[in-house]
């Protein structure tokens, strides 16, 4: 019997991104509140979802802003303030996505929009495993000399080329593609066109697939899902955290939602405030200290002395040597156990020793001598 396993780009990117979000959005399908990140990206996604499907006469600009206004969600923005920057942001994304559109209308005919697909990859260790891959391309375009897969980014970071030209999204979607209408793969997939447009910047990256690359697709997928398997889905914390709709569940930050307060939370939040005060605090006097090491060495320097005293000790600066690696006494009656001609080998193999000073101070004070 075929074992089918189900999942999408999106699962297996969340599972990069953070198992234990994984886990409770896949596994558990708990269904998180919208964030405003996530309802921009889908209002632009719709707008132009919109301004491509009316054919053969596009919508005017005015008619595209009118759009986004009719389904635009202020409430999930909060105050009118954060409303307005996202709202306004919205609106010149599609402005500029506008002008750039009439520059190459003439270069490409839209063939679809949110385009479903399905492909099935079989597991390259057990062929009983099969796995049914699913996801939705945002725009597929006919070109002058072949097609082109586009995927919408609303995200402020611009990638390299090089991070393009590995990105599993795209593969995936080029496989997607060919399953659905292998036309497009008749002469290699390399006809095929495959960017990423970044919808703040305006700007386009892309990139190609060979078949040798799409072949090796498969094994990237299955490696992913035997990750997910073996799972204990622990939180994985980074900057993502804070577009995520998981956090008052997350043990990273179910403390900060705590609606009702022991003494021993109000405790820990004393502590935890003391800390930051003892830690800043040491922060500032270290900065002085190696300051204060830097006049005392210059001093030391401009006059030919390896110390020097005050009223509470004194300060002394002391060569030292670093062997290369090791332990250099120990490392001596070690090879002395050995033949003459491995002591030689391993004496002319050290690495270099380094000599560096240090400043020991002795809180001590110090008479002169009559």
């Amino acid at each position: 019997m075929t074992d089918i396993i189900k999942t999408s780009y999106s699962a297996l990117d969340t599972f990069r991104q953070c198992p234990l979000k994984y886990k409770f959005q896949v596994v558990e399908k708990i269904k998180a509140p919208k964030n405003k990140e996530a309802v921009f990206g889908n209002k632009l996604h719709k707008a132009l979802q919109y301004f491509h499907s009316k054919q053969p006469v596009s919508p005017t600009l005015d008619e595209l802003l009118n759009y986004i206004k009719e389904i635009w969600e202020s409430e999930i923005f909060g105050d009118e303030q954060t409303d307005m920057i996202y709202f306004s942001e919205a609106i010149k994304i599609l402005k500029n996505y506008y002008e750039n559109y009439l520059k190459i209308k003439d270069k490409f005919t839209v063939l679809d929009t949110e385009t479903r697909f399905e492909v099935l990859l079989e597991n390259p260790k057990n062929k009983e495993q099969k796995c049914l891959l699913a996801g939705i391309v945002d725009r597929i375009d006919k070109t002058r000399d072949g097609v082109e897969i586009i995927d919408y980014k609303t995200a402020k970071r611009f990638p390299g080329q090089e991070d393009v030209n590995k990105s599993l999204q795209l593969s995936l979607y080029c496989l997607g593609i060919i399953n659905r209408w292998p036309q497009f793969a008749r002469e290699g997939p390399e006809k095929i066109r495959l960017t990423f447009y970044y919808l703040k910047h305006q700007e386009m990256v892309t990139t190609r697939r060979t078949k040798e690359q799409l072949d090796h697709i498969q094994e990237r997928v299955w490696e992913a899902l035997a990750e997910i398997e073996k799972s204990e889905f622990q939180p994985t914390p980074s900057a993502l955290c804070d577009w995520c709709g998981y956090r008052r569940l997350c043990p990273m930050w179910k403390h900060l939602y705590k609606e009702q307060f022991s003494l021993d939370d109000q405790q820990i939040k004393k502590v935890t405030d003391e800390f930051f005060e003892l830690k800043q605090s040491n922060s500032k006097n270290n900065k002085r200290i190696n300051e204060l090491k830097e006049i005392i060495e210059g001093y030391l320097d401009k006059e030919k002395i390896e110390r020097v005293f005050g009223d509470t000790g004194y300060i002394t600066r002391l060569s030292q040597i670093k062997a290369g690696g090791y332990d250099i006494k120990k490392l001596e009656q070690i090879i002395k156990t050995l033949t003459l001609p491995v002591q030689e080998q391993l004496h002319q193999a050290k690495k270099v020793d380094k000599e560096y000073t240090i400043i020991k101070a002795s809180v001590k004070k110090t008479k002169k001598e009559p």
